[in-house]
């Protein structure tokens, strides 16, 4: 038998490759040290791969000369060839327990080992049964087979591309986050500067090995959860395409964006090089000839096709290394809208109306107090570990006026009249150079409480009348204020920041244009911007949507309320003070109590100087031991 094997393992290897059904395999489940090699590598399939090991087991148990088995295998195959293949009528199913049961019939024949078995492949998609016969055949040959190695991604190499600072203009929806600033904490809701971090990564315009800290990350005007944002500014360190490429290209990304601010170039067209203070890394800086002339990377429509519809890039700026979203913004501007109702207005009977509706011209006259310097501690919430000694603040502008976006009041019915009441939207506009936590929203609960008749104009110089501050001067007919009375503040939903104000030359607004020459690749927001299709596509679809599905919301509710008519009568009364947003708090006239006359907190410094020595002086401690430690670990003591 063995005599056999041997004499025709040439003819195994050689002859029958060319017939097609033959492979590999056959050689390889001979005994060790008789197996040959072939560089052919002929067509497999599924009959001459088990008739081999048939005929083959046949031989090697009965005795029989193995060349009557090659001819008679060979026969088959060219009978085959003329006819379609039993197996291809038989299920999936049916062909793994055939395999199965072959397998199991090899390793019962004798010399056999289990490692001479085929083993399957892993195939990433479901496998076909054409890749399993593939799989056995490629792990089969011990000696020729060939592992495929993935290659593992490569990693995004950032320090192969220049860097610019930039400002972003963006907006959001503030009812769904949690705020503005990023939290390390979880939150109920997610967090806008989180969301655009995440952003950033993706489109590769910020390191995320370095976060917010690498990217010099700077915000204009902290929002708190609800509030939203029209023009929130925001200033980074990105990405950039001006002179990829090139080994020295940071002068190109500084005369680019010193000659998009305005400013002086010199004889070959660009400015002079940044300082090493300014330049964002250590690279040596040559000159150039020319500015770049590929354009920038498409900023706005980069992030607003990753971000959710409700937080929208409106424009890019380039600015200088110095510029702070924060301290180099000269004022801002919120909004707050509202209406003249008093909750629960509009569901009050019409012939009582007169007493559900705010007092507008009465809010306008203690909203026009707010202009000027004023120390507005009693209009902030306190918060000790800011250590805030310094209250005063200049506002710029102050008005209440009637907003057009209202849609349609629904008529309200009261027995056989049918009229409609006011629900006119107004807007409070806020210009200022700086504001304190919760400060329009103070300022807003106060407005309130005039509109609605519980307090007097003159009670918004009262609270400025702090006495504190000398270089303001003490109104001596009004009582001097110098502890916060205790009065609720508006709802944060109406309030908006609508705009960041920068000196002339600071920021220059731009869109993605794809057909500017500019290296910016953006034209100038200041009047109608060139902005491609696709960004347009990014701005506009996302807020008619969200702003019909409000108006339906908004025509629902209206019309559910005319239902519960039938079955419930309209209120007569109000004895509520609004908030803002449909939110009020039970003020009965009777028993309302006059915001001077009510209970003050403690004073700003004595507040401060309880936190210092209490929750702050703690907080001291545990940074200066985790400094301590860090230390430490960073040089261990050595032994003598």
């Amino acid at each position: 038998m063995t005599s056999q094997f041997r004499g025709t393992k040439a003819v195994v290897a050689e002859g029958f490759f060319s017939s097609g059904g033959l492979d590999m395999l056959l050689v390889d489940v001979m005994p060790p040290g008789q197996r040959v090699q072939s560089k052919r590598r002929p067509r497999f399939d599924v009959d001459g791969y088990f008739g081999i090991h048939r005929f083959w087991m046949r031989a090697h148990q009965f005795g029989l000369p193995l060349q009557r088995a090659i001819i008679d295998l060979t026969r088959r195959q060219r009978s085959m060839a003329q006819s379609p293949s039993a197996y291809a009528a038989w299920s999936k199913d049916d062909l793994i327990a055939r395999i199965n049961s072959l397998e199991s019939a090899l390793l019962n024949a004798p010399g056999v080992t289990p490692n001479a078995i085929p083993k399957p492949m892993h195939h990433p998609r479901a496998p076909q049964m054409a890749d399993v016969i593939s799989a056995s055949v490629a792990g089969a040959s011990t000696s020729g087979h060939k592992k495929i190695k993935t290659k593992p991604p490569k990693p995004f190499d950032f320090s192969a591309y220049p860097r610019r600072k930039i400002a972003l203009k963006f907006c959001y929806s503030g009812w769904e986050y949690n705020g503005l600033a990023f939290q390390t904490e979880p939150t109920p809701l997610p967090m806008v500067e989180a969301v655009i971090l995440n952003a950033l990564e993706e489109c590769r315009l910020i390191d995320p090995a370095g976060g917010f800290d690498g990217c010099g990350w700077s915000r204009c005007g902290r929002t708190d959860r609800g509030v939203s944002a029209a023009g929130q500014v925001a200033a980074l360190w990105v990405r950039s395409a001006i002179g990829v490429g090139k080994i020295k290209r940071l002068e190109e990304i500084t005369a680019s964006t010193a000659a998009e601010l305005g400013a002086t170039s010199l004889d070959d067209g660009l400015p002079g090089p940044p300082t090493a203070e300014s330049s964002p890394t250590s690279q040596s800086i040559s000159r150039t000839s020319s500015p770049p002339a590929q354009p920038e990377l498409r900023y706005v429509n980069m992030l607003n096709s990753v971000l959710p519809r409700s937080i929208r890039v409106l424009a890019w700026s380039p600015v200088t290394d110095t510029f702070d979203a924060r301290f180099s913004c000269t004022y801002r501007h919120y909004k707050y809208f509202f209406t003249a109702s008093i909750p629960p207005h509009p569901y009050i009977d019409p012939s009582h109306s007169s007493s559900s509706l705010l007092n507008i011209e009465a809010m306008r006259d203690a909203a026009s107090r707010l202009v000027g310097v004023h120390d507005f501690r009693h209009f902030a919430k306190m918060d000790p570990s800011k250590q805030i000694e310094n209250f005063t603040r200049e506002i710029h502008h102050a008005t209440i006026s009637t907003c057009n976006s209202s849609p349609t009041p629904i008529p309200r019915s009261s027995g056989n009249n049918t009229q409609p009441l006011d629900t006119q939207m107004y807007v409070f506009d806020l210009i200022g150079n700086g504001f304190l936590w919760h400060q329009v929203r103070h300022i807003m609960g106060i407005l309130f409480l005039v509109g609605s008749g519980m307090e007097k104009p003159f009670i918004v110089d009262a609270l400025c009348n702090t006495g504190i501050d000398p270089s303001i001067p003490t109104l001596e007919s009004l009582p001097i204020v110098s502890t916060k009375p205790t009065y609720e503040m508006a709802d944060g939903l109406p309030l908006v920041l609508w705009e960041c104000g920068y000196r002339e030359g600071d920021v220059m607004w731009r869109v993605d244009d794809t057909t500017s020459t500019n290296p910016a690749s953006a034209s100038n927001v200041s009047g109608i911007g060139k902005a491609s299709p696709a960004a347009q596509q990014h701005i506009y679809p996302p807020f008619h949507q969200t702003s019909q599905q409000h108006l339906i919301k908004y025509t629902l509710l209206n019309h559910f309320s005319l239902a519960a008519t039938v079955h419930h009568p309209l209120m007569t009364g109000s004895s509520a003070a609004p908030l803002g947003a449909g939110t009020s708090v039970q003020a009965s006239r009777e028993k309302y109590v006059n915001v001077l006359n009510r209970p003050r907190g403690e004073k700003v410094a004595e507040l401060n100087e309880k936190w210092k020595t209490g929750a702050g002086a703690r907080k001291l401690a545990r940074r200066a031991a985790e400094r301590a430690e860090k230390d430490a670990a960073a040089d261990p003591p050595t032994t003598a």
